[in-house]
């Protein structure tokens, strides 16, 4: 081929290629490729949040897409997610457009947050369990919306007490709702070698939880009228209950002062522990641990209350906020009202174990029922408690689980703790010493 039919064919390409930009130039100028809007969500994903998540994908394929931002059990304690969130949201959110919190953190995080309000009628409102939306507003607005609920409660080894005598009749007072006086004389009785009652009680929010919860039981309106006042005849009853669960009656190892949720799972499996505090979503939190062959062997109870207090258990979940700074509200509230439609909280309920928020479960009989054997939390969720809502609360909460732990290492006394405790909520100040 000579020089000028190479020429000539040179030509003929940069012509054919100028007119293929210019052609797609013009067809994207008159013809705008639609944009996928991202929305960031960033919470613990649980098997429930990842088919959620498909689904609605797949529902809204080339116009909308949530992009989760995990938070893993195994990787973060409750404690730490909160700082992580609540920095990203002090730099103006980050990017973050839905995040949750524990229902617990929802007057904290109020100032970062987009108010509800305008976006949920009270048809949709009325809905949704009162228990539910105790923990969703600050100063009389809805600053966040439910997503799930858990409850604190007691796992017991089935197989472990069928095998001791008069196994079945405890398994009955258990499940009727045992009081501390009579678990304090059951491991009397059985005197076991293996770990009888494992809790975390770690210097964390979970301490405060179990604190709260034997607390509430004595007085359910103990914060209503004491306020962060702990230097009181319930509070001290309270704290010496899981000082003498260590250190007196040795129904708990040492050990659980230095555990949160996961580390005292993993003890409880590994030493073949009886009797273990938990939130009702245990069973499926840790199915992947190493131990999760034996979960088929847990069974749930109620938690001990005192002979002198009611039946009582801590409520904990997770709410969701919209960040005021994201640029995408609308599409964030609608992805949140598809997170409380009913298909999406039955997914919750048998993925996650957690407890549905809306009110329609609770009168469906078949809505969530599986077998027999499932605890009845329609009926449990009656004996549940709110931790008092206060702006400041997780600041409080680092002072008491900070003192609490102390007095059950015996480091100081539990009046020492109680006193201590109060005086720096007081001060509004954590006093290390």
């Amino acid at each position: 081929m000579n020089i000028k039919l190479k020429q000539l064919w040179a030509f003929v390409f940069l012509i054919v290629l100028a007119i293929t930009y210019l052609g797609i130039y013009f067809f994207e100028y008159n013809y705008p490729v639609q944009k996928v809007t991202k929305i960031y969500f960033a919470d613990r994903m649980t098997a429930a949040h990842k088919i959620l998540i498909a689904e609605y994908n797949k529902l809204h394929a080339g116009k909308v897409e949530v992009v989760p931002v995990d938070f893993p059990n195994d990787d973060f304690s409750t404690n730490e997610r909160k700082e992580i969130v609540a920095r990203s949201l002090r730099g103006l959110g980050d990017g973050i457009d839905i995040f949750a919190v524990d229902i617990i953190w929802v007057q904290r995080f109020a100032k970062w947050c987009e108010p509800l309000d305008k976006y949920f009628p009270e048809s949709e409102k009325n809905k949704i369990l009162s228990e539910a939306m105790e923990s969703c507003y600050y100063d009389g607005e809805m600053v966040a919306a439910p997503l799930d609920m858990v409850q604190g409660v007691m796992y017991y080894r089935r197989n472990k007490l069928e095998n001791i005598r008069n196994g079945k009749e405890i398994i009955k007072e258990i499940q009727s709702g045992i009081t501390w006086e009579q678990f304090i004389n059951l491991h009397k009785t059985l005197n076991i070698k293996n770990p009888f009652y494992v809790f975390p009680g770690a210097d964390y929010e979970g301490l405060v939880c179990i604190f709260d919860e034997q607390l509430l039981s004595l007085q359910p309106n103990y914060f209503q009228i004491n306020g962060f006042n702990f230097e009181t005849p319930q509070a001290e009853k309270t704290l010496q209950l899981l000082v003498d669960l260590v250190n007196k009656y040795k129904m708990s190892p040492p050990q659980v002062t230095q555990f949160t949720e996961v580390s005292s799972y993993d003890y409880f499996m590994k030493n073949n522990g009886l009797f273990l505090w938990g939130w009702n979503s245990f069973d499926k939190d840790f199915k992947n641990s190493p131990y999760s062959k034996y979960q088929h062997d847990l069974r749930k109870a109620p938690v001990p209350h005192f002979k002198d207090g009611i039946p009582a258990s801590i409520l904990g979940g997770w709410d969701v906020m919209i960040s005021k700074f994201s640029e995408h509200k609308k599409e964030a509230v609608d992805f949140v009202k598809f997170l409380l439609s009913k298909e999406s909280q039955k997914i919750f309920y048998q993925q996650s174990a957690y407890y549905p928020v809306l009110k329609e479960f609770y009168h469906d009989t078949s809505s969530t029922r599986k077998n027999p054997n499932d605890f009845n939390y329609k009926k449990y969720l009656k004996t549940g408690l709110h931790r008092p809502a206060n702006v400041e609360y997780t600041k409080y909460s680092n002072i008491m689980s900070y003192y609490f732990n102390r007095a059950i290492r015996e480091k100081i006394s539990v009046k020492e703790a109680l006193d201590k405790c109060t005086k720096a909520i007081q001060k509004d100040k954590l006093i290390l010493q």
